[in-house]
């Protein structure tokens, strides 16, 4: 492959949890970080359940490839299993690390060997008994991959994977024997689509309604979009739970009949993937001061522009009726911010804030990606933020929204977001409509309203300043929301709520 082709734009080395015969090229970084997501609405509290999971890879040599995992799933099960669920959540918690070699590599063929190992904690009734005591696990798979046509591979990986044959008295997984077989298809540059199947003929990697363990196969589809050259999102379906390699075998319990939705942000980086220009963006194209200001969030809507590469950004809010934010962003590549947030809202007395699941602070994670820009030709800029957040007494939500946006002119723009938020049984949808004008090169008006499906609508108006010569922004602005962030920004009170802003962001990579 060219050297212009980044680790990103080949055929995978590993998808959610299927390994193929490929590997990193040499010199290449790889980090994951997703998570999967019941239907909100099963019995369980808060938001349903979640299985989180991250993980990294490095090629140091040619066919060599070195790797970590992590799972996370701390949840009661979503159904009754031998009559009861139980009162405490299952989890399964840990990880490991692996390594993988590719020792045969021609023409449309290659063929890996990789090997895990990982410590784990099982803890449920389920799983014979609650304990706090982590586990070794393991596994070995022989990956083999297989150009077919242009851009479609078919894989077949055979593996192993080894957990005890009871705990507790009962009946555990034991060692699980399994044949895996796969196909990715490159439909363009920038979209994978892929399917696999892994069939369990040992052991059990089922945990059935009884209380019994059986074998059931694992399915999964989905896709991966590139949205900068070396950065990606992939979205499956699957009934399985395993983000690991030695996991990668087990089903959702009970019954290993739940579909489950997943979503996963992959990045490249290092001498093995090489940086690439912005798709879609002509050579020396660069923002005007008033489309870099576009990349600041309004005052309870989101913009759907992402800051620059490398840059760093610092938020902090404070305003009347107690109402106080903080908020940490990086954008490690071109069209995706990561960010962390901490919020207490207003409380005015009009008893607003009982809407919320939780009364006290709550901490989010966000996740934002631009996925087009009128810089580049579009007739918008579009972007997608999604946001899961809990607050301290453990209440969970889940948000996202698609925001929209049109410049008119060099100094005009108009914001359209649509936006939704779950938890528990609850589903909350609101539009927000939003207006920016630059009455200077460094201040822009704005002014923002929302309506809302059983609450109040909301309205916020304000303005931002550039200081010159300096990264940072100090804005000022009235609005009813009773926050900035997520379903605080879509939750309305009785009075006014004043605030005052500061953002201070810069480059730290490029």
């Amino acid at each position: 492959m060219p050297e212009t082709v980044t680790a990103m734009e080949r055929q995978p080395d590993a998808l959610f949890n299927f390994t193929t015969g490929d590997v990193l090229p040499r010199g290449a970084f790889r980090f994951r970080l997703g998570f999967l997501q019941t239907n909100p609405s099963i019995q369980t509290a808060g938001t349903g359940n979640q299985i989180y999971q991250s993980g990294a890879a490095f090629s140091p040599m040619e066919g060599l490839q070195f790797g970590v995992d992590y799972i996370n799933h701390v949840d009661p099960p979503p159904r009754p299993i031998a009559t009861d669920t139980p009162g405490r959540s299952a989890q399964v918690v840990g990880g490991g690390a692996h390594v993988k070699y590719r020792f045969y590599d021609e023409g449309p063929l290659t063929m890996s060997a990789q090997i895990a190992g990982e410590f784990l904690k099982f803890s449920s009734t389920i799983f014979g008994k609650f304990s706090q005591d982590y586990e070794f696990v393991g596994s070995a798979h022989l990956p083999v991959s297989y150009d077919v046509a242009p851009g479609i591979r078919l894989h077949l990986t055979p593996g192993v994977s080894i957990f005890p044959g009871s705990r507790g008295g009962s009946t555990f997984y034991g060692t699980v024997a399994s044949v895996g077989a796969g196909v990715t298809w490159q439909v363009v540059e920038r979209l994978l689509v892929y399917g696999t199947v892994t069939q369990p003929l040992t052991g059990a990697n089922t945990i059935r309604s009884d209380g019994s363990y059986g074998r059931k196969p694992v399915i999964t589809g989905g896709a991966r979009f590139l949205f900068a050259p070396n950065s990606s999102v992939e979205v499956f379906a699957t009934n399985g739970m395993g983000t690991t390699p030695t996991t990668s075998v087990l089903t959702y319990f009970p019954n290993g009949d739940m579909v489950m939705i997943g979503a996963m942000l992959n990045l490249t980086f290092g001498r093995g993937s090489p940086e690439k220009p912005i798709y879609d963006r002509a050579p020396g194209t660069t923002l005007t001061s008033y489309q870099t200001a576009l990349q600041s969030n309004g005052f309870t809507l989101q913009t759907p522009r992402t800051r620059d590469r490398g840059t760093v950004e610092l938020h902090g809010e404070i305003g009347t009726d107690g109402a106080r934010a903080a908020h940490v962003s990086v954008s490690p590549d071109h069209f995706l911010e990561l960010g962390a947030s901490y919020e207490e809202v207003a409380n005015d007395g009009s008893a607003a804030i009982n809407a919320l699941p939780g009364t006290t602070g709550r901490w989010s994670g966000t996740f934002k990606l631009q996925f087009m820009d009128q810089v580049d030709g579009f007739p918008v800029s579009l972007g997608y933020t999604f946001q899961a957040g809990r607050d301290r007494q453990k209440n969970g939500v889940l948000y996202m929204s698609l925001p929209m946006m049109r410049e008119f002119g060099p100094n005009f723009a108009m914001t359209v977001e649509p936006k939704a938020a779950f938890f528990g049984s609850q589903e909350i949808y609101a539009v927000g409509l939003g207006a920016s004008y630059s009455v200077t090169p460094d201040i822009r008006v704005i002014g923002e309203y929302t309506v809302r499906d059983g609450g109040r609508d909301i309205w916020a108006i304000g303005a931002k300043t550039r200081v010159q010569g300096m990264p940072l922004d100090v804005g000022l602005h009235a609005t009813n929301a009773i926050g900035a962030y997520g379903i605080n920004a879509m939750t309305g009170q009785s009075d006014p709520k004043f605030g005052l802003s500061i953002s201070v962001h810069n480059k730290l990579f490029r």
